[in-house]
């Protein structure tokens, strides 16, 4: 379910996804602070966010692009909290392609949290025939992130070799598809 005023998707009565913009810079540095070790074992970026600034030029770059429609940016809100980000980070629209990239605070994890909230997200682009097909690409090494595209009911379609570098090493990427039935 989406509210076009607020661009929001209801995942379900305790998780909405909410559009980004830099009003979640303080929650969401708090966040990235709190996992800033955690994170850097699977992402480049948390190591070059050293402030809530950071945080706000971010979210309101992913504000303008998500209104442009070059990818789309949202907030995961459990129980009236910023929990994590959900986005399509690239859209590839003559081919209907979404790209999707995530994180979640630690303490949110392990309870369906991003599960439901890609169901949603998917669910919702794919009833509204926006996007056809959906990907993942994670690294072989992240056994969480691949068990979210496996519960999410994408499926497996290779792996490339030594595409993602990260803190010095090239590591292999797992890429997932899921293809909408909706068109």
């Amino acid at each position: 379910m989406t509210n076009s005023q607020t661009d929001s998707i209801l995942v379900n009565p305790h998780i909405i996804l909410k559009t980004a913009n830099n009003s979640y810079a303080k929650e969401l540095y708090n966040v990235i602070d709190f996992n800033r070790n955690y994170f850097s074992q699977f992402m480049a970026w948390p190591k070059f966010v050293i402030n809530e600034l950071d945080t706000a030029k971010f979210l309101q770059e992913c504000w303008l692009k998500h209104q442009q429609n070059q990818s789309k940016t949202y907030v995961i809100i459990q129980n009236d909290k910023a929990v994590g980000i959900l986005s399509f980070n690239q859209i590839d629209t003559s081919n209907k392609t979404a790209y999707i990239g995530y994180w979640l605070d630690s303490r949110a994890q392990g309870k369906g949290v991003m599960t439901q909230a890609i169901q949603a997200l998917t669910n919702y682009y794919a009833s509204q025939k926006i996007i056809k097909r959906f990907v993942i690409k994670c690294a072989v090494s992240n056994v969480k992130s691949n068990a979210v595209a496996n519960r999410c009911g994408f499926s497996w379609e290779g792996r490339l070799k030594q595409a993602e570098y990260l803190n010095g090493i090239y590591h292999d990427q797992n890429i997932y598809g899921l293809i909408s039935t909706y068109m």
